[in-house]
């Protein structure tokens, strides 16, 4: 029999944050999720919008948005994703586009980096970094 795993002190995930059946409002995330993406004030990547307007979004669980790329020419998306309550709960993504329908990525990660990208977003774009992420594999440096 395996030893029951131990679990941080300090660690939260939406199981021991959240009564069942009560939607936590993005104000009562902000503390959650401020040591992972920039503070209370929440600005990270230079110029991202504040903490509470990402969990916000997060909460609303899609972003319909334009990549834009060389010559002019932009690529309409839709993210979507579910899971994403705490900084460390897994969060299941799925982008695709619609132009192009066979064609989509479906990934997983943490909520706080997605909540950091969400804070990054300019309009209807989501930051370089993402793409670099996504497409390269290429952490954005801390």
């Amino acid at each position: 029999m395996r030893p029951a795993m131990a679990v941080h002190p300090f660690a939260v995930s939406s199981a021991t944050a959240f009564p069942a059946g009560v939607p936590p409002s993005a104000t009562t995330l902000v503390p959650l999720f401020a040591p992972y993406c920039g503070g209370v004030g929440g600005s990270v990547g230079g110029g991202g919008s504040n903490l509470e307007a990402a969990l916000t979004l997060l909460q609303q669980g899609y972003l319909i948005g334009l990549r834009s790329l060389k010559g002019g020419q932009a690529h309409r998306y839709e993210l979507r994703w579910s899971g994403a309550l705490a900084p460390l709960d897994p969060t299941t993504c799925v982008l695709s586009f619609p132009q192009r329908p066979a064609v989509s990525y479906r990934f997983q990660l943490p909520a706080h980096r997605l909540v950091m990208w969400l804070q990054q977003c300019q309009g209807e774009a989501l930051p370089e970094a993402f793409w670099r992420w996504l497409i390269l594999g290429i952490e954005q440096p801390a």
